[in-house]
């Protein structure tokens, strides 16, 4: 191999390295941040939200789902391609 194809793939083989490393931090994040094996937590203004933000107060269990009282979605906005396929694999729609 020639000399300059050997740096070009060194420096795909390290963004790609990079790469998977912020996604698997991404998920861990998640998995860290919400009870993933809960039910789903909807909300009338925004629909379904995505799993149980761990330790909060704000959330009700009205059933078989839970209710968010809350005012901050960030949390849920931070993570909501992850919600979304949370919600898609537990066959809730994404959109109220």
């Amino acid at each position: 191999m020639l000399p300059e194809e050997v740096k070009h793939r060194r420096l795909l083989r390290f963004f790609g390295i990079a790469f998977a490393l912020v996604i698997l931090i991404y998920l861990g994040a998640f998995v860290r941040k919400f009870e993933i094996f809960s039910g789903p937590v909807r909300d009338d203004k925004h629909g379904w939200l995505g799993p149980v933000i761990r330790g909060d107060l704000h959330t009700v269990d009205i059933g078989k789902v839970y209710y968010y009282e809350g005012t901050s979605f960030s949390s849920y906005q931070m993570f909501r391609p992850l919600c979304a396929t949370w919600l898609w694999v537990n066959g809730v729609g994404g959109k109220g």
